[in-house]
């Protein structure tokens, strides 16, 4: 299956869940040691619980992510990771790497967990809860950000997303079969009902590549609407779209359409800045790349990527200095 059978990895992290959508969350603040924070408040903030471990690759990867949208919601939003292991153990990693970690971690028994999840413990794995103590969401954390944005916006819908949530279950069962036929049909499927739906997207362009159908890979991203999609998801598109090896695979004018409504929604956001110098860069503007990859590392002076960005932009200026690979 090649490309296709790479994503399995993230999408089997899925378990099933025994707390279901619009039921009453767990109990856990009043059983949880709090080593990093304090325990949210329902009633004030969107809360996102997660469960998580320090010796889960896929978990490290994102606390980069689940920071950054701490960040970019500020009070609007408590993340809240859960840890079971010993709580030595984990702090330990804290004492490490606690200065990434932007938002609240508690230690709890795995009996509060298994009150989220049901099962063989699969991580990581994500909630959220309403001002009411209700839930409205479960999934891997990397698919957050497109339901998140939805709450917060006041135009999320409860019954569509469980349908989603359906359909994405299918793709997942399909991935399981690693056959081609199946998981076309569950990516179409899932685009039918929700054309922006990054995991069915992600799929796709594997598929494009597996099939060797560029064209396939335009046609789902043409049917992607902008109403609706949150800055992140944009921003992701334009990078998946601009970063293959393989420049058939490339799409960059859906990728500046996504950038473009991206920076409009957010333009002091130094990561989508940073996405459009690249997409900049990939189209052979290199000029205005680096006026661009300037503005983002102004916004971050401390930003390592950023640098290295800009530095190569501007060697690739200056005769014969050397151009390496980026």
């Amino acid at each position: 299956m090649g490309a296709i059978s790479g994503l399995v990895s993230l999408l089997s992290l899925i378990t099933i869940a025994t707390v279901n959508i619009e039921d009453k969350a767990p109990q856990f603040i009043n059983e949880t040691q709090w080593i990093k924070g304090k325990a949210p408040v329902f009633e004030k903030s969107i809360t996102i619980v997660e469960l998580w471990k320090t010796s889960c690759g896929v978990c490290k990867e994102q606390i980069p992510h689940l920071t950054s949208l701490q960040k970019t919601y500020g009070d609007r939003i408590s993340i809240v990771a859960l840890n079971t292991e010993p709580i030595d153990v984990l702090k330990q990693f804290m004492k490490e790497h606690g200065d990434e970690i932007g938002y609240t971690v508690g230690h709890v028994s795995k009996d509060v967990v298994s009150r989220f999840i049901e099962g063989k413990q699969s991580i990581p794995y994500s909630y959220i809860i309403d001002k009411k103590g209700i839930l409205l969401w479960k999934g891997h954390p990397a698919t957050i950000d497109d339901v998140l944005g939805r709450i917060l916006a006041g135009s999320f819908d409860v019954k569509k997303s469980m349908t989603i949530t359906s359909l994405e279950n299918a793709l997942i069962e399909a991935m399981g079969t690693n056959q081609v036929t199946s998981i076309s049909r569950a990516v179409k499927d899932l685009l039918s009902f929700d054309p922006g739906n990054a995991k069915a997207l992600e799929v796709g362009i594997d598929i494009a590549k597996y099939n060797k159908d560029p064209d396939y890979l335009k046609e789902i991203f043409d049917k992607v609407p902008l109403a609706g999609l949150s800055t992140s998801n944009a921003d992701k598109f334009a990078v998946m779209l601009i970063s293959d090896s393989d420049p058939a695979y490339r799409y960059p004018d859906a990728a500046l359409k996504f950038a473009d409504y991206a920076l409009k929604k957010e333009p002091e956001n130094s990561g989508y800045i940073n996405t459009y110098a690249r997409l900049l860069y990939s189209r052979g503007d290199l000029e205005n790349a680096v006026i661009w990859q300037k503005k983002a590392l102004k916004l971050d002076p401390n930003n390592k990527t950023y640098k290295d960005n800009l530095n190569y932009y501007l060697s690739i200026k200056t005769p014969g200095a050397g151009n390496q690979k980026k």
